[in-house]
């Protein structure tokens, strides 16, 4: 009976659990609508007595991304007098499951009303519905990496890097391509190309090229391009942060004199390697 008990209380959800993943998220969705660099994976946590582990918003995504095929296909949204509720149908293309999510966000955040209600509202919404689809045995992959790095980074001393596997590298760079290529169009009639889309890309990033990229790039790429493809609304912020980047880009670069010609290297460059023949010509 006392083991029967103790197994129950295991299994009760921690109120704690739900405002730490709130918290961690809302940070996350706001770093991935301002350009900025996601932190945090993963959480970790004592409550009660025991650890609390498990993946954030960003964590998912990437899971979902390893495992591959997992879409989502609709989402629906209503604007209630002090919240946004919204709901995401994905469905696993491998095994034809589908599962359901929904998120009410509160328009009102400390006090003060949250710009960022709306995105909230869909993302969680997303990440509830594709969560429910990801096996068990990834989530545990993806929540392992992340904890061990995030265990390494508290030492002064100099860790030793995980290696990345070329595998998932890869993976996760044809999840951000099948995306992109989905965009292509509706990006073009918004004025976006696909030269322009991995210029931006290659700014936000500090790459010259795809192969410089590292897997957990990738997986925020296919984040913040997955949210685009989802409704008209996140696809306009994402054309006017490519636009905003840009002139940015254009405003700090110093112009050559015309008098100084442009030096011409004496062999040419090589094709960096990519995967199919790939070149970075033709991004996406």
């Amino acid at each position: 009976m006392a083991e029967e008990k103790e197994k129950k209380e295991e299994m009760v959800p921690v109120t704690a659990e739900y405002a730490v993943v709130d918290q961690v998220d809302d940070q996350a969705i706001v770093e991935l609508m301002t350009g900025q660099t996601i932190q945090d994976y993963v959480y970790s946590f004592k409550q009660g007595g025991r650890t609390v582990e498990g993946l954030t918003l960003a964590g998912i995504n990437e899971a979902a991304n390893r495992r591959g095929g997992i879409q989502v296909e609709e989402v629906k949204y209503e604007e209630l007098e002090n919240s946004w509720i919204a709901t995401a149908k994905a469905i696993d293309t491998i095994t034809g499951s589908s599962r359901y999510g929904a998120y009410e966000q509160p328009k009102m955040a400390g006090g003060r009303s949250d710009p960022f209600a709306f995105t909230k509202a869909i993302h969680k919404a997303q990440r509830n519905a594709i969560k429910q689809l990801i096996p068990v045995p990834v989530i545990r992959e993806v929540l392992n990496f992340y904890l061990h790095r995030k265990a390494g980074s508290g030492n002064s001393a100099p860790q030793q890097q995980i290696p990345q596997s070329a595998g998932n590298i890869a993976q996760a760079q044809k999840a951000a391509f099948a995306i992109a290529n989905n965009l292509a169009e509706p990006l073009e009639k918004k004025g976006i190309t696909k030269a322009a889309l991995w210029d931006y890309i290659k700014r936000k990033y500090s790459v010259e090229s795809r192969n410089d990229m590292s897997e957990m790039q990738w997986t925020q790429l296919s984040a913040e391009l997955k949210a685009a493809e989802t409704t008209p609304q996140l696809l306009n912020d994402l054309c006017e942060r490519i636009k905003q980047l840009t002139a940015a880009a254009n405003e700090s670069e110093v112009p050559v004199p015309a008098e100084e010609p442009e030096e011409k290297p004496s062999t040419p460059p090589e094709e960096p390697n990519t995967e199919a023949g790939q070149s970075d010509k033709t991004p996406f």
